[in-house]
């Protein structure tokens, strides 16, 4: 096989905060990470240059708390010139972690977005820009448009910072030549979770009785209702219902029954299906104090 090698790209990854001070992480962790890395460039690569390239990544220890990873891109032996490659591991490298040439990185690019959508429009045949609502523009090459709306890419990316929303790991850092090039807080991982690719397949609502499991009084939290075989995580939507709970106007007790209306949303996702719960309407609520014990009566002989 006539394999020609093109020059392997470098850079360290580190994750840091108080649960790593002793220089260990866990092995889960650290394993899912360094597989969503792997991920990362597999996919930047298929998506850049298909079967023109393959990529190799190997991985180097350093030093406590920071790992060496090492890019290669070997060239397949149906190409016969390096300049047949669109993107080398530099070339992708840098359209991950960014540089001067082209600005911004897809780190960089999903941070500056923050979750918002922007209006896409083409200036020319390499570059599109970006506008926010608010006014402000990015221009970006096709290669990291492409990679931005690319699910596996997403996913991987995502996947990289798994580990800084543990408990203790405050920050992802990525270093070229000593130099930190990427730096992600525990307040920013959110923003790289991959967006669902969805299709609505159902969305129903039905009367329905259930029992308290727990009720939530913080707004935004769910309440856990069951019907007597399945237990259920819902979202309060009855702002009326809610607002006697919140002024303590109505009592709870254990096997309290709500008669309520019950929304199912279902969509079908790249994992499987997605179902979320919310209750529309409460039309009664059925005090368990209230039950009348069998052979308790209020008559006297």
């Amino acid at each position: 096989m006539n394999l020609n090698a093109i020059a392997p790209a470098e850079f360290d990854i580190s994750y840091h905060g108080p649960a790593l001070a002793d220089g260990r992480m866990n092995v889960r962790d650290l394993a899912q990470a360094m597989m969503a890395v792997g991920s990362l460039f597999e996919s930047t690569n298929e998506l850049l240059n298909g079967g023109r390239a393959a990529v190799n990544i190997n991985v180097r220890a350093t030093s406590s708390g920071s790992f060496h990873i090492l890019f290669e891109i070997l060239q397949n032996s149906g190409v016969n010139s390096i300049s047949d490659i669109i993107s080398t591991a530099n070339q992708i490298v840098t359209l991950i972690i960014g540089s001067g040439t082209i600005g911004v990185g897809l780190f960089a690019l999903i941070r500056w977005l923050r979750g918002r959508n922007p209006k896409i429009e083409q200036i020319n045949e390499g570059m599109f820009r970006l506008t926010l609502e608010n006014g402000e523009t990015y221009d970006v090459p096709t290669e990291l448009l492409m990679m931005y709306q690319d699910e596996n890419v997403r996913s991987a990316l995502a996947g990289t910072l798994r580990p800084v929303k543990e408990e203790g790991i405050e920050r992802f850092e990525i270093r070229e030549n000593d130099e930190v090039v990427v730096e992600i807080s525990k307040d920013d991982a959110d923003y790289f979770d991959a967006p669902q690719v969805q299709e609505l397949i159902l969305d129903e609502t039905r009367s329905h009785a259930f029992s308290i499991v727990s009720l939530a009084f913080r707004e935004g939290n769910k309440w856990r209702l069951t019907d007597g075989h399945a237990t259920f995580s819902v979202s309060m939507r009855d702002r009326d219902f809610q607002n006697k709970v919140d002024n303590n106007e109505l009592a709870f007790s254990k096997s309290d029954v709500l008669i309520c209306d019950m929304r199912t949303v279902q969509w079908q996702t790249l994992q499987g299906v997605k179902t979320e719960y919310e209750i529309v309407t409460v039309y009664k609520h059925l005090s368990a104090r209230q039950l009348e014990l069998p052979g308790i009566s209020d008559e006297h002989d």
